[in-house]
């Protein structure tokens, strides 16, 4: 290799001059300030440079770490600001996973809270009046899809106003903590959250008779609570805790539980926590569907506590059951006859989700317009059709390829048909099988009307896993194995609350 001198400075001291005063000597192939240092001399190639890394030679000018909003909805460069990669993206693949895929861990602190701009009630017991009819005439109607017979309401109100009871005082305040948030924020929230949490612990403490339904219907209170606070980070500490009330309840009730809301509420909260977390699956299935057996319920009706039928969420579980198996190696010590046994249970269930029809409520359809029941009805059948996405993505076969590309088409109808999706968990699904710019572009959009009409913590980190899984899938455009990898292996949703809530 010729030696001599090259025109500007090595790129070991390029960097250091401006502040350490280090003048290069230009020397090739290392420069003499370099060898004589026992640095290493980088050379004087081409370099790319990112202007979001700091290097030292530019002024650093960054924008925000997390810009969500950039144009309007309505703008025709909306969507566009996500075909920007930043130097961090292309690091993360270089770490946390050794499955031989990527691993996108969001460990960074949600987005802040943008603060709402209600108007405060200062006198304590209107403020506390106030926050009650903001959970009975706003709250109970978003946290369900179907507004008649609401549980949210003609279930819980009762038991946190009925009487005077360490219980009762447990779920009142925890519902006055809920509202506290959505219309203030954390601050004006934590008095009541506190409130809630001791009167839980008093009432378990005392060992109060026939209370343990309000102390469950508290404990779930609490998690809801933990999805409308993405800092909160106590979802699976609640959920343990309700767990454990459902078994004393089911016990004393001689194993058929006589709380349907409250068994189809903790369902609802145990199946997708299992999706956030598969290995929490136990051998059996989660637990709520194990108690639930003997209740008699109809599970090709829509429930509002669900979004969906009982149906679709033993499938969503079925799936999780799938993850948690090739989490644990189990897969590996199958017998030739437990491997065609599960791939018939496989075919089994595609089949049944294929054909599955989810109804409403008789007693209800009559009291409910039209719009109303379109809109339920749709909200449902998006559930199936992400729960149909979340089965075919378990293999790589050309049918379940193909399978998955019907599926999609069917999903963005279904949400064309929607004026707001109001459930996440499907449209997380969608998102993650969503590669045209168009399909994510109308991912965003819906993120952004839900952020708007719900304004619920879940949204921050959701639409930050989605985008960040976005990216890392791009990343991968030029790798056969792209279209193979499974979004779960991705992405880590191990996270302090299943943000699918």
């Amino acid at each position: 290799m010729a030696s001599g001198r090259r025109a500007q400075g090595c790129w070991t001291c390029k960097p250091a001059a401006p502040e350490r005063k280090i003048g290069c000597d230009r020397g090739y192939p290392a420069c003499n300030n370099c060898l004589r240092t026992g640095r290493e001399c980088l050379g004087y190639g081409i370099r790319l440079a990112w202007p979001d890394q700091p290097d030292g030679r530019r002024r650093v000018n960054r924008m925000p770490d997390r810009v969500l909003h950039i144009s309007p909805i309505n703008s025709e460069h909306y969507g566009k600001q996500f075909l920007n990669l930043t130097y961090a993206d292309l690091t993360k693949p270089s770490s946390g996973y050794t499955g031989g895929s990527l691993a996108v861990v969001v460990h960074e602190p949600p987005t802040p809270r943008l603060k709402r701009f209600v108007p405060f009630v200062p006198n304590m017991h209107e403020r506390d009046m106030h926050l009650i009819q903001y959970y009975e005439q706003h709250l109970s109607r978003m946290i369900s899809t179907i507004d008649i017979n609401n549980g949210f309401r003609v279930e819980l109100l009762p038991m946190a106003l009925g009487n005077s009871s360490e219980a009762s005082q447990g779920l009142h305040n925890a519902m006055l903590a809920l509202a506290a948030l959505h219309l203030w924020g954390t601050v004006e929230a934590f008095p009541y959250k506190i409130k809630a949490l001791r009167s839980l612990s008093s009432s378990i403490s005392a060992g109060s008779v026939g209370s343990t339904a309000t102390q469950l219907a508290t404990s779930m209170m609490l998690c809801v609570y933990s999805v409308f606070d993405e800092t909160e980070g106590n979802w699976n500490v609640h959920l343990n805790g309700a767990k454990n009330m459902l078994n004393q309840l089911t016990i004393a009730g001689g194993g058929l539980l006589r709380h349907c809301f409250l068994y189809t509420w903790f369902l609802y909260h145990e199946v997708l926590g299992c999706f956030s977390d598969p290995l929490q699956y136990g051998d059996h299935g989660p637990s709520s569907l194990q108690g639930g057996r003997g209740l008699g319920l109809d599970k090709s009706m829509i429930i509002g506590s669900l979004g969906c039928s009982i149906e679709v969420m033993e499938v969503i579980s079925f799936v999780n059951g799938l993850r948690a198996a090739e989490l644990r190696g189990d897969a590996s010590h199958y017998t030739a006859e437990e491997k065609t046994h599960r791939n018939e249970e496989w075919h089994r269930t595609e089949a049944k989700l294929a054909m599955l029809e989810q109804t409403l409520d008789p007693d209800s359809i009559d009291r409910l317009k039209q719009p109303e029941r379109t809109r339920i009805l749709t909200t449902a059948e998006l559930y199936r059709v992400a729960a149909s996405l979340y089965l075919q993505r378990t293999t790589n076969s050309p049918q379940a390829q193909e399978a998955r590309s019907v599926y999609l088409l069917q999903a963005f109808q279904l949400l064309a048909n929607l004026s707001i999706c109001t459930s996440p968990w499907p449209l997380f699904v969608i998102a993650c099988e969503s590669e045209a710019d168009e399909q994510r572009i109308e991912i965003m959009m819906n993120l952004d009307k839900m952020d708007r009409e719900r304004h619920i913590g879940n949204y921050y980190v959701l639409r930050e896993v989605i985008e960040v899984y976005w990216k890392q899938h791009d990343l991968q455009a030029d790798s056969t194995r792209q279209s193979n990898t499974k979004w779960w292996d991705v992405v880590d949703l191990n996270t302090a609350a299943p943000w699918f809530i």
